[in-house]
């Protein structure tokens, strides 16, 4: 702390000096003085924490996400807020059922969707509606086909799936990646047109996590802009043309801008692990083991050429449980595992053993 002093320093000094009178606890002017020095000590405390507020890094390091948002909303850097999840579902039924806009549809897990519009199906019995997730958050993204289940019986509709990924649902944006853009801008020389400029312009865009710039990629006024989306995994179309999009509203005359989404590259990730079987349970371990790596995953994404074994295996070690680990293997090597400049890292499958 900073400025903080203990009501009793603040005593002590105030009375220094003083040898023949009687400062003591208890005496008159311990009584009433005290009571001063006591709001004093109170008042420099949240001298403190407003110290704390008023700086974007120490906002961060203290949790005063409000603050930390206002402080960075005076350069012009407001946090993206979450969004949601959609995509197209096939619907199949009696011939001229109606599925009205609004009506349920899900996952088995409680992941819950609603229809965008009115649905008839054809003679065929057959029909196409967009459907979006009822809360916002990268959870209700779907991969092709889990989209399946209805949990209200529609009169006429038999059955639905999604032939479509649901895609562009995500969370708010965190404390730390709005800081890392803050920072960006304000560290970083941003002039026209420079590579620091097109990684802020992808960053500032909706749904864009990460970026990397290429300039003069392709000859003199090309760019070339690899992103990934906020959940740090391959972008969609929909996020690369948002991004192409915003670029060519403020990028400078002449300049031929491509954007491509990075490509994944997965971890196959297999260890025997030696841990307390009475404190805690296999199951658990390896959700923490694999919360810990993804986690790691999004802080590197793009920053790095490698992905270190070792580092991998701190990370199970440090993990809730882990008492040791052996025979770690990434994608059935005990090595470190190579990533290219377009790549990301992604965690697939988590095999843990016990020994």
């Amino acid at each position: 702390m900073v400025y903080y002093r203990s009501a009793e320093d603040i005593y002590e000094e105030m009375f220094l000096g003083y040898t023949e009178t009687d400062t003591s606890e208890g005496s008159l002017i311990y009584n009433s003085c005290m009571p001063v020095c006591i709001k004093l000590s109170t008042a420099l405390l949240d001298l403190d924490e407003a110290t704390k507020k008023v700086f974007a890094s120490s906002a961060l390091e203290s949790g005063y996400s409000n603050y930390l948002e206002m402080r960075i909303k005076e350069v012009g850097i407001e946090r993206k807020q979450p969004t949601y999840a959609s995509t197209k579902i096939d619907v199949n039924g009696s011939p001229n059922a109606n599925l009205k806009a609004n009506s349920i549809v899900g996952i088995k897990d409680n992941r819950l969707y609603l229809t965008q519009n009115d649905l008839v199906l054809d003679q065929d019995g057959h029909g196409k509606v967009i459907i979006k997730a009822e809360n916002p958050g990268s959870k209700y993204n779907a991969k092709v086909g889990e989209i399946n289940y209805l949990p209200i019986k529609y009169n006429g509709i038999t059955s639905i799936a999604n032939k479509e990924a649901a895609t562009n649902g995500y969370a708010q944006e965190t404390d730390e990646d709005l800081y890392a853009r803050y920072l960006l801008k304000v560290q970083t020389p941003v002039t026209s047109g420079n590579d620091y400029h097109y990684k802020q312009w992808c960053l500032e865009t909706e749904g864009c996590g990460s970026a990397k710039v290429y300039p003069l990629w392709n000859g003199n006024g090309t760019v070339k802009c690899v992103i990934s989306n906020s959940n740090k995994r391959a972008a969609s179309k929909e996020l690369i043309d948002k991004v192409k999009q915003h670029i060519e509203e403020v990028r400078p005359i002449g300049a031929t801008v491509t954007v491509v989404s990075v490509e994944e590259l997965l971890l196959n990730i297999s260890v025997s692990l030696i841990y307390n079987s009475k404190e805690t349970t296999l199951d658990k371990i390896k959700e923490n083991i694999r919360n810990s790596i993804e986690e790691y995953l999004k802080k590197v994404a793009l920053n790095i050429n490698y992905i270190s074994i070792a580092k991998i295996g701190a990370l199970i070690l440090s993990s809730d449980g882990v008492e040791d680990y052996n025979n770690l293997t990434i994608n059935s090597s005990a090595t470190n595992v190579t990533v290219n400049d377009n790549q990301i890292a992604v965690l697939g499958e988590v095999v843990c053993n016990a020994t």
